[in-house]
């Protein structure tokens, strides 16, 4: 089954997808070094050359497989009341040169985002980058970062729960960002 980003199961997809793709490049490479062990120096030259080229593609697929890698989705239970509703986006890795911020939920109400952050990445800097990539959206949002989804239940309990017209500009923006 294809999941999206945004969707429950996101990284354990994107592993099993990343993790195929990355081998079949390393049984091509292989396969193209041995060949040109085995034929003649032109045609080596070629197929040694293929080789080294192909390091190239697998290299833009095993970089972000290596961010991903250790983050894991967060427990079922936790998520199932929440899958249908529109409001919510799930396994959403945001990146930046200083740190990783894995967001297992995204909840945004309004112009109000908060999220659950699972590992122990700067929760002002995460807040912080989101807003600022929300207002080169053209969005002006607030920004709540959390440890445990229980804080993330609190904010649920105490929204509106409003429609809101840029909830799907919003949500484009932070899957854009995810890798």
């Amino acid at each position: 089954m294809i999941k999206k980003k945004g969707e429950y199961g996101y990284r354990k997809y994107f592993k099993i997808k990343n993790g195929i793709m990355i081998g079949f490049f390393i049984i091509v490479i292989l396969v193209l070094f041995i060949a040109s062990k085995h034929t003649k120096e032109n045609m080596s030259r070629i197929l040694l050359v293929s080789s080294i080229l192909m390091v190239l593609p697998m290299a833009n697929l095993l970089s972000p497989f290596l961010v991903v890698f250790k983050y894991r989705s967060c427990e079922y239970d936790l998520v199932k009341p929440y899958l249908e509703d529109k409001h919510f986006l799930f396994d959403i890795i945001l990146t930046m040169k200083e740190q990783v911020m894995p967001l297992d939920i995204i909840y945004i109400d309004g112009e109000k985002i908060f999220s659950v952050l699972s590992n122990k990445a700067d929760k002002r800097k995460t807040e912080d980058f989101i807003k600022e990539r929300m207002k080169l959206g053209g969005i002006s949002v607030n920004v709540k970062v959390c440890e445990s989804i229980n804080e993330l239940k609190k904010f649920i309990k105490a929204s509106q729960n409003e429609e809101n017209n840029k909830l799907n500009e919003i949500r484009a923006i932070l899957k854009s960002l995810s890798v």
